[in-house]
């Protein structure tokens, strides 16, 4: 009997871990994704406005 609550013991741990290893991946992923999601944004805003920057005339004599 002992060995039986033993293993149940060692099972609920088990699946402690499994929960929790889980749970922080799917917390990494959701921080990637929004990351992910800011930096899109961010370039894709900075490369709107280098395009409606008018280019500045090079001096040929420099």
């Amino acid at each position: 009997m002992a060995s039986s609550t033993k293993q149940h013991k060692t099972e609920t741990k088990s699946s402690t871990r499994i929960a929790a290893g889980l749970i922080l991946g799917l917390a990494c992923f959701a921080a990637v994704l929004t990351g992910g999601i800011f930096v899109g944004q961010t370039i894709g805003e900075a490369l709107s406005t280098l395009q409606t920057i008018s280019p500045v005339q090079v001096d040929p004599l420099r």
